[in-house]
């Protein structure tokens, strides 16, 4: 948390909240989120300063609404509000759950439609929507090229953001990203992916491997973006021809995910979650003093 939150807020006494690393898997040490449980809405601008002064990549706010583990949940950088964003929202869940107890589940309301979450084996699972695919056109494959500093194998448009397929995992691991360039792209971020490297005389632990760039939205680069994995899904279950995909994203932090489809344009997306705190705010929140 920013130190100079206590002076700039006076929270609301009481109000829990934490910070969850998600997308953990042995040295991997996933995407931060932070988790504020509010008992009742707050303005758009009081939420944003909120963000700003907790100061991870995403800030989840979740209010629950009329039913025991119904919430409406929403996600703030340190500079906008986003329609969706995976890794806040399995942060969210683990964070919950945890507190609600085994066996839980929880509903939560998005602008990106209702997303179910669960716990098992130890792990934490939400159900999102898919995001499908569209051919790009050659001016912003252009673009995109350019943007990148090379020519991709394959060019989409994946919802707010653009994918580029690479040859190989390692030009994907190795890539030395013009953030300056990519940020004036006409897009939220850049996705880049390929097939997992497959070497000699070692196991394939993965099947594909992504990174995700977005400036624009105040990420350079993306430690894990899940909502990037909601594309890359049903683009690699064809090229693979694998329901059940494992993935691993290189960034600074690194993380890993597992990938499935349990009902038809929908990916269950399931990742081990990192508590690192949990804790009650013993000040009150004024959101006039922003």
């Amino acid at each position: 948390m920013n130190p100079t939150s206590n002076g700039e807020f006076r929270m609301l006494n009481g109000t829990p909240y934490g910070v969850v690393d998600a997308c953990v898997s042995g040295s991997l040490q996933g995407n931060p989120a932070a988790v504020v449980q509010l008992d009742h809405e707050l303005p758009d601008s009081t939420l944003l300063r909120l963000a700003q002064l907790l100061d991870e990549p995403v800030t989840a706010f979740l209010t629950q609404r009329a039913g025991s583990n119904s919430y409406r949940l929403r996600w703030f950088t340190r500079n906008c509000e986003l329609r969706i964003c995976g890794h806040a929202t399995l942060a969210a869940s683990a964070w919950l759950l945890g507190r609600l107890g085994d066996g839980m589940t929880a509903e939560w309301h998005t602008q990106a439609g209702v997303l179910t979450a669960d716990q098992a084996d130890g792990k934490v699972r939400v159900s999102f929507p898919e995001t499908p695919l569209h051919s790009m056109d050659s001016e912003r494959t252009r673009q995109l090229a350019a943007a990148l500093g090379m020519q991709p194998k394959e060019c989409y448009v994946a919802g707010d953001d653009y994918l580029a397929v690479l040859d190989t995992g390692e030009k994907v691991m190795d890539f030395k990203p013009d953030i300056a360039a990519i940020e004036r792209l006409a897009c939220r971020g850049v996705i880049v992916t390929a097939e997992y490297p497959s070497m000699t005389g070692e196991e394939l632990d993965y099947d594909i491997v992504s990174r995700m760039f977005a400036p624009r939205i105040a990420i350079p680069e993306d430690e894990v973006c899940v909502s990037a994995h909601l594309a890359l899904y049903p683009f690699w279950t064809q090229r693979l021809a694998r329901q059940k995909l494992k993935a691993l994203q290189p960034s600074p932090r690194g993380g890993a995910l597992e990938l499935e489809s349990r009902t038809r344009g929908r990916v269950s997306v399931t990742s081990e979650c990192r508590v690192n705190t949990s804790a009650i705010w013993g000040m009150d929140l004024d959101s006039s003093a922003v």
